[in-house]
């Protein structure tokens, strides 16, 4: 039972992401690994989430201030925060803090860096992880770029499954 549901959710989020893909007609931009000891210079901060204790959709985004007028984000204005000019200690430090928002457990927090397309860096983004036994799992947000017309789409969605599961839909529930 286990390894269906693995094997569905794997097959959903395959779906997610190539229909974004395709529905955008742009270039999906990948994220890797960064250590946030490695990052220097001056950084927007875009917070998103933390609306409420139970929360558990918590972005950060580092974005170089040159960069960020070409981000477009796929959510109301009004559930992100921007604070311009921070040093990179500075905003790395908020972004931790903002991930740890609400009364879940944050087991780590992940840090990414947004891969540009060209071999350049248009920031970062920040992300909890949660314990392995929390109803939305380890990783249950999913954050995609899309680059097109010299814009970056920015999409946040709950990975596939996680929704029902916190809010009481067919197959979860607390």
């Amino acid at each position: 039972m286990t390894v269906t549901r693995r094997i569905l959710g794997v097959a959903a989020a395959l779906t997610i992401l190539f229909t974004i893909q395709g529905c955008s007609h742009g270039t999906l931009l990948r994220t890797r690994a960064a250590d946030p000891k490695g990052i220097e210079g001056t950084y927007d901060l875009f917070t998103y989430g933390c609306r409420h204790p139970e929360d558990i959709e918590h972005v950060a985004f580092l974005i170089e201030p040159d960069k960020a007028g070409m981000m477009q984000f796929y959510f109301p204005d009004k559930s992100y925060k921007v604070t311009s000019g921070l040093s990179a200690n500075k905003a790395l430090a908020e972004a931790d803090a903002h991930a740890r928002c609400g009364v879940r457990t944050v087991t780590a927090v992940r840090v990414n860096r947004i891969l540009d397309g060209s071999g350049g860096t248009l920031g970062f983004e920040v992300l909890p992880r949660y314990s392995i036994t929390d109803v939305g799992g380890i990783d249950p947000v999913n954050v995609s770029y899309v680059l097109k017309d010299g814009k970056i789409g920015v999409y946040i969605q709950l990975q596939p499954g996680v929704e029902s599961k916190l809010h009481g839909g067919p197959g979860g529930g607390l």
